[in-house]
């Protein structure tokens, strides 16, 4: 793992236990150790046999870019589907809006229903509401009223659905938002839009939005590359200005940077929308066995443990397996299994 990635997913770890979100796990190993104290490898069989309620990451975990599927990912789906298991989609994608989000799955064969689907940008909305009512948690600044009519956005063109149904549009590469808030859904910048974002997080009372907070993502020849968590990461750093203008030598925000939310796993919001989706009268009134399979340490494997769920980690994808056991022990997370 790099050590910029390394970096934005001890953040996360520190934004989850600092806003309690990080309970003593089944090991009793609590936030320096979050998972099973020795993961065990296995077969999708097995966890087939054991959990009600299946939990899929979808980009480096069922599929990647176009119409890439990774082997044994349909199998494992039609074998969920064979034995009436309840699958969830839950993904940082904030490309678009779930209802499109489900149909590209489901073109690559996984017939993810849009109730099914979960994704990172679906949560913006209640995020908007919030802010624009003055009552979203802000761990930084004091924030009022918003009006959240339009941001600056770095990203892909569909996002901008995303952004719409929440009443908000973008403004040009070369303009200002009425307010200082910046979207990023994607590591879509150049250097004219960097530059301008940088500019508007470095004004008073600055707002960035994380719609995707995964900081590395697969590629399909194996390879890894820094997306949009890691594009924020610099934002976010670069929006303290301690120039000499300004408030007091500290430049336009006082040297505070902007305030900072973040959207999806490994975050709390997504998994309550989760959990909600998987009330007990879909399991003959029990709670439910959980699992959630996905690639990635910092937002799959940790996100299961703030959710109360079990994972499953499919290595070499975003998770190299030579490094698998130095990231382990770096991060202090575990999986209960590998895939």
């Amino acid at each position: 793992m790099e050590i910029f990635e390394t970096e934005i997913y001890k953040r996360y770890l520190e934004i989850l236990n600092r806003d309690g979100c990080l309970p003593q796990n089944r090991d009793g190993l609590g936030a320096q150790g979050l998972g099973a104290a020795e993961p065990q490898a296995v077969s999708f069989g097995e966890l087939l046999e054991k959990y009600d309620a299946f939990c899929f990451d979808g980009y480096g975990t069922l599929y990647n870019r176009g119409a890439f599927v990774y082997p044994g990912a349909r199998d494992w789906f039609a074998a969920l589907r064979s034995a009436g298991k309840q699958v969830r989609l839950i993904t940082n994608a904030a490309s678009d809006v779930d209802r499109v989000l489900a149909a590209d799955a489901a073109k690559r064969g996984f017939d993810f229903s849009e109730a099914e689907t979960i994704s990172s940008g679906s949560l913006l909305k209640d995020l908007v509401k919030e802010l624009r009512a003055g009552t979203a948690a802000n761990a930084n600044q004091a924030c009022g009223p918003l009006k959240l009519r339009e941001v600056y956005y770095i990203g892909r063109e569909t996002g901008k659905n995303v952004l719409a149904e929440c009443g908000m549009t973008a403004v040009a590469p070369d303009e200002f938002p009425e307010e200082p808030v910046v979207a990023i859904s994607s590591a879509k910048d150049t250097d004219e839009t960097y530059a301008r974002a940088v500019e508007i997080l470095r004004r008073p009372g600055a707002i960035l939005l994380v719609l995707n907070s995964d900081a590395w993502a697969p590629k399909i020849d194996g390879s890894r590359e820094p997306v949009s968590g890691a594009l924020c990461e610099r934002l976010r750093r670069e929006s303290v200005d301690e120039s000499n203008g300004g408030n007091g030598g500290n430049g336009d925000n006082g040297g505070k940077g902007c305030t900072t939310y973040y959207l999806g796993k490994p975050f709390p919001a997504i998994w309550k929308k989760v959990s909600a989706s998987l009330p007990e009268s879909l399991f003959n009134g029990r709670k439910p066995r959980v699992i959630m399979i996905g690639d990635t340490l910092g937002t799959d494997v940790l996100g299961a443990r703030v959710a109360g769920f079990d994972s499953a980690l499919v290595v070499g994808r975003n998770e190299p397996a030579a490094e698998l056991l130095v990231d382990e022990l770096e991060l202090g997370i575990y999986p209960d299994f590998y895939l």
